[in-house]
Formats: C-alpha cells, sequence, structure tokens
C-alpha cells in the first residue's frame, strides 16, 4: 500500500520556506515534484540531502531539504514522490501540501 499524505502551508509573500522529508538515498528512493510548481505563485529554490549527524552509519536515514520561494499570494500546490529514479511505477509514498501565500 502506497502512503499519501496532506498538509496545509501558510507562508508569507516574498519569503523562502522549506519542506523537510525523511529521506535515506541507500534505498535507490528519493523525493521529488510529482508535478511542477506553478510558476506564478513558487519557485523552487533548492534541493539537497542533509546527512545524518556524525558519527553516520551505513544506511543510517538523513533528510531531504527542499526550499521554495513564494512569489505572490493566492494558494497552490507542492506534490511529491518518493520513488526510485529508474522506475516510474515504484513510488512508496506521495506528499501534497496546500499552500496558501498571504
Amino acid at each position: 500500500m502506497v502512503k499519501t499524505s496532506t498538509y496545509t502551508l501558510q507562508v508569507q509573500e516574498g519569503h523562502l520556506f522549506t519542506i523537510t522529508l525523511v529521506a535515506n538515498p541507500s534505498t535507490g528512493y528519493q523525493w521529488d515534484l510529482s508535478n511542477p510548481v506553478d510558476a506564478r505563485f513558487l519557485s523552487l529554490y533548492a534541493n539537497h540531502f542533509v546527512p545524518p549527524p556524525s558519527p553516520a552509519r551505513i544506511g543510517q536515514e538523513g533528510h531531504q531539504v527542499m526550499s521554495f520561494q513564494a512569489l505572490r499570494r493566492g494558494m497552490t500546490s507542492i506534490s511529491l514522490k518518493h520513488c526510485r529514479p529508474w522506475d516510474s511505477g515504484d513510488c512508496g509514498e506521495f506528499v501534497f501540501y496546500v499552500v496558501t501565500i498571504v
């Protein structure tokens, strides 16, 4: 069964905000946008993996951190998928954010 979660965010126009998700690249799964963000409201500013604190153990999970810029007031969404990039049908989780920019 694929896990699906929905969240709501309220962010300030012009501000950067981050979404942090548990990630473990050693499994082959990685977080990515499942749909492009609406360029009228958001831009993806950065997307990087933060490893676990030292001393890290092989296979230990860290965090995927995605930063977005809120461009203008309104409502939009961010859809993320946790998949193996080489296998588009093999997704373990989807996360959906409803974003209100004020």
